[in-house]
């Protein structure tokens, strides 16, 4: 018999990241032991339809080191109700399904629930339990799952242990994606190039009377956390660089991000500078020089907008620390606006409130949901970036930092860049957008989306990813025909970025990724999504849509990604294998009808052709017949 007293609560009910823990029903208990827990037979098959990747192998293996494939569980989804099921345990994830084939059907539970990519665990935890050996599963999109094996099992194959080991791993190579390869039509590492990115906005430093120039960072001489080439002012020496440099946090000097080549308005983007008070550096003219040549860059001349994207006590706060914020009189022809956008801390708090919503009692989840800010923070990105658009348009050069200039500043650049550049709401140009303003400007993936990390507590964890996603997914609301790609591919991207299935995700900067030879030894997911383009092309998207896009930021505009936020709940099930909700459903029928319409003209033209050669053919006969036919006068 089970009770309360044989779990170890270790204050879970003060820790929203926890597996929820709670009594089992000793009648349920009693009804799945009726059929015993033995591990599955030397070779025995896994779940059904299951299909390993490449790379992937079980990692299931007796004491005696012969290998199962699958184990024989139970599956707690609530205190009244306990399942068999049958686990597969591999090097990328955990697969359960539950032995009675059509439960997931019936209960409203997407077979999805039940595959977890080991990365995507935050928590694993093994409560006491005198009966089974449990493990409490706490996923990084919502998902809390509690299995049990029985103690002989956990015995045989150091189950706990193992699956510690593979969901953590000490190593960066010891990850899943140095093992896993897929083919495409395209290689995606090849899908971004820094030269002929800039090139098709205007901007070609080897021409002669061209304003900028490439700077050779291969070396991380100037900045370890930047791209290894950088366009910066020609005008400047390599000394006034590193001067600048110095002056700001991380060495995160300004750096090109975009070009208007309507009205040569461009996009830079840098970090804070160093004027707080433990520093005895209170301006840097090299950076002063930098700034100004900035503002006199664009057609109009019309200085430089600052947007510093936190909120304004907390920039003057950062005094303290040793950063700041720019001191406008010493910069020529500058305006500093503080955009209001909370730090990782908030953001990471919100998302928990967000997911932490789909438990409370479902008439009360728009009540909880709004409690944690989610939306709110949505809203104030789109509107610091549709601010930061209209200056550009207005022919003003703009510099966007936060405090270190990756977080916020990449949410910030990149939504700047597909709100103005059609470009870059196609599928090849949001991707380069990605490895552009994301992975070569040093977002840290790793230490953001904590993988490998045990310490689901860490407090430089923050989805700040994430919620750039949820930012294209209400710019797609809006403007259901202005993007090539579907809801499908931001949710998935969601899961890749966590997986650690494809190299593109992991680790924190550029400098990282060469010394692990990241590029030849994993791939990308873009070779991935250029193999499945099917699944990700939007059926309204109508190209040549080359305005710029004004979204509306209000609260009252934006919309729940459900499809991401509440995917595992019941109410959002949906039958059909590739739906994630009615937005998808909507795409699929619209892509179904076409299709069908397409069949139907090939079928029409078809029975033309046929009716155009018995045409033919009576027209033959008839004027044979005439042939033979008796004149009559």
């Amino acid at each position: 018999m089970r009770t309360m007293k044989d779990i170890d609560l270790q204050s879970a009910d003060n820790d929203p990241l926890r597996a929820q823990i709670f009594p089992i029903d000793t009648e349920s208990i009693s009804n799945a032991q009726s059929s015993s827990l033995d591990s599955g037979p030397e070779g025995s098959p896994p779940t059904s339809n299951f299909t390993f990747l490449s790379g992937e192998r079980s990692i299931l293996y007796h004491s005696n080191r012969s290998s199962n494939t699958s184990l024989q569980c139970i599956i707690v989804i609530n205190p009244q109700c306990v399942i068999l099921g049958q686990m597969c345990v591999t090097n990328f994830r955990i697969i359960i399904e539950p032995l009675e084939a059509s439960w997931c059907y019936e209960n409203k539970y997407r077979m999805e629930y039940f595959e977890i990519p080991l990365m995507m665990i935050q928590r694993l935890e093994r409560p006491s339990d005198k009966n089974y050996c449990m493990l409490d599963i706490s996923t990084k999109d919502g998902r809390n799952i509690r299995i049990g094996v029985t103690h002989q099992a956990q015995h045989e194959f150091n189950l706990f242990t193992v699956l510690y080991s593979y969901t953590f791993p000490q190593t960066l190579v010891s990850r899943f994606a140095f093992l896993h390869r897929d083919n495409g039509p395209e290689d995606g590492w090849k899908i971004y190039n820094f030269v002929n990115d800039f090139a098709r906005i205007g901007i070609n430093p080897s021409k002669p009377e061209s304003k900028w120039a490439f700077l050779d960072n291969s070396n991380w001489e100037y900045c370890e956390t930047y791209p290894q080439t950088v366009v910066v002012p020609k005008e400047l020496s390599s000394n006034d660089i590193k001067a600048s440099a110095n002056f700001r946090s991380k060495n995160r000097f300004p750096a090109l991000a975009w070009a208007n080549s309507r009205n040569g308005a461009t996009l830079w983007r840098c970090s804070q500078p160093k004027t707080g008070i433990r520093t005895s550096i209170s301006r840097c003219l090299e950076d002063e020089v930098f700034l100004r040549i900035i503002s006199k860059s664009s057609a109009r001349g019309q200085g430089l907008h600052i947007f510093d994207a936190r909120p304004y006590m907390n920039a003057h706060a950062q005094r303290a620390i040793g950063g700041g914020v720019e001191n406008t009189s010493y910069y020529e022809a500058t305006e500093l606006h503080f955009l209001g956008i909370d730090n990782i801390h908030i953001i990471r708090e919100s998302w928990h409130g967000a997911l932490n919503s789909n438990s409370v009692n479902p008439f009360k989840y728009l009540s909880a949901f709004e409690k944690s800010g989610w939306l709110e923070h949505i809203s104030l990105l789109l509107q610091g970036s549709t601010a930061i658009t209209e200056s550009l348009q207005n022919g003003t050069s703009a510099l966007i930092h936060c405090s270190d200039g990756w977080d916020r500043t990449s949410q910030l650049c990149s939504i700047v860049q597909i709100l103005q550049d059609p470009h870059y709401r196609t599928i090849r140009g949001f991707a380069q957008v990605i490895e552009k303003d994301w992975v070569s400007f040093g977002h840290q993936f790793d230490t953001r989306l904590g993988h490998a990390n045990p310490n689901s507590n860490d407090e430089k964890r923050s989805p700040i990813f994430i919620q750039f996603l949820d930012c294209i997914y209400q710019l797609g609301c809006q403007f259901p025909t202005h993007f090539e790609f579907n809801n499908k591919f931001l949710h998935d991207l969601a899961e890749f970025a966590h997986s650690c299935r494809f190299g593109t995700f992991m680790c924190n900067n550029m400098k990282e990724r060469v010394t692990v030879n990241l590029e030849s030894r994993s791939t990308s997911v873009w070779t991935y999504v250029f193999a499945h383009l099917d699944m990700y092309t939007n059926p309204y998207y109508q190209p040549g849509q080359e305005e710029t896009i004004t979204p509306c930021f209000s609260p009252r505009r934006l919309q729940i990604w459900h499809e991401l936020l509440s995917q595992w709940q019941p109410d959002y099930y949906y039958p059909v294998g590739l739906l994630l909700g009615p937005s998808d459903h909507k795409e699929a029928l619209m892509k179904s009808t076409y299709e069908g319409m397409q069949m139907y003209k090939e079928l029409i033209q078809q029975r033309d052709k046929e009716i155009q050669e018995l045409k033919s053919q009576l027209a033959k006969l008839q004027g044979k017949e005439a042939e033979h036919l008796p004149d009559i006068e």
